[in-house]
Order: structure tokens, then C-alpha cells, then sequence
């Protein structure tokens, strides 16, 4: 009676196990994560791979660089990886009117993307928010402006690059 009572168990964790595997590997959300992803960040509308230039403002400076055959001049992994923030890190929150908190005007630095066809991208990086975790940033795009409080590791990807324009 024993054995069978622990061996009722042993098939009962079995189980148990089996379900939380199945449920865990085949959920809905999880095959809609590993499938559809959608970029949620202020850049969005422009594929990284369409950039053909970027010009960082600092100051009455700027560095522009420009994709040749694919490849950036120089910076080639920085570039890459803040125009991926761009585009997949979505704002923490939005505003409707800057205020003088925001350290906007004029802004730390500037970010302006350029894509073969046209389309535009301009961030102006402000002031850091008063936990200092998050920029606020004013994003001009498609004909519309708009203030969002990004993460600070969105500021912190554009800042070395920042830094080499103001020299």
C-alpha cells in the first residue's frame, strides 16, 4: 500500500511537470512573442538597415556620417546598436508640452537619421529626468513633434558619438 501510494505520486509530479512544460512551450503568448515581433520604439517607422546617414548635433557642432556599401565609416557597432534602441525601446511616457525641466531648449544633443528615400528622424536629448533614469527627448518625425521620457540607456548609446562632435 505504501509503494502504490508513493508511486500515485511520482505519476502525479510526472504530470503535473508535463502540463507546466506544455503549457509554458505551446501558450498563445508565447508563440505570438517568438513570432511576431513588433518594434515599439519613437523610430519605429524606419528599418535600421534603411539608414544611410546620421548626423549627432552638440552644441553649435555636429559629426555627420554617412552608410556606404553597407558599412559605416567609423563608430560601426555604436551606430548600430543606438539605432536599434531607437527603434525597439519604447518612450516610459509621453507628453503634450515641454517645459523648461525638460533641458530641451536648447536641447544636450541632437540625433538626425536620413534614409535613402526621403524619410527623416530627429531626437533632440534633453535633461535627465529627477531619478536621472530617463532623458526627456523631443522626436520630430513624419510631419508630427512629439515629447516622450525615453530610458536613459537610449541617451547613454548616442553620448560617445555626442562627445565626438562637440571636439
Amino acid at each position: 500500500m505504501n509503494g502504490l501510494k508513493r508511486y500515485g505520486w511520482a505519476v502525479a509530479a510526472l504530470a503535473a511537470v508535463a502540463l507546466l512544460l506544455v503549457l509554458a512551450l505551446r501558450s498563445p503568448d508565447r508563440q505570438k512573442g517568438l513570432t511576431e515581433y513588433e518594434a515599439a520604439g519613437t523610430m519605429r517607422h524606419i528599418a535600421t538597415a534603411d539608414v544611410t546617414a546620421v548626423q549627432i548635433g552638440a552644441g553649435t557642432r555636429a559629426l555627420r556620417l554617412e552608410r556606404r556599401n553597407g558599412a559605416w565609416p567609423e563608430d560601426a557597432a555604436a551606430i548600430e546598436a543606438a539605432l536599434r534602441l531607437l527603434h525597439n525601446t519604447p518612450p516610459e511616457r509621453s507628453f503634450e508640452v515641454a517645459t523648461p525641466e525638460f533641458g530641451l531648449d536648447p536641447p544636450a544633443f541632437t540625433v538626425r537619421v536620413q534614409t535613402a528615400d526621403g524619410r527623416a528622424f530627429e531626437a533632440d536629448f534633453g535633461a535627465t529626468n529627477p531619478m536621472g533614469l530617463a532623458h526627456y527627448v523631443r522626436v520630430r518625425s513624419a510631419g508630427t513633434t512629439t515629447l516622450h521620457l525615453m530610458p536613459g540607456y537610449v541617451a547613454e548609446a548616442w553620448e560617445p558619438l555626442a562627445k565626438k562632435a562637440a571636439r
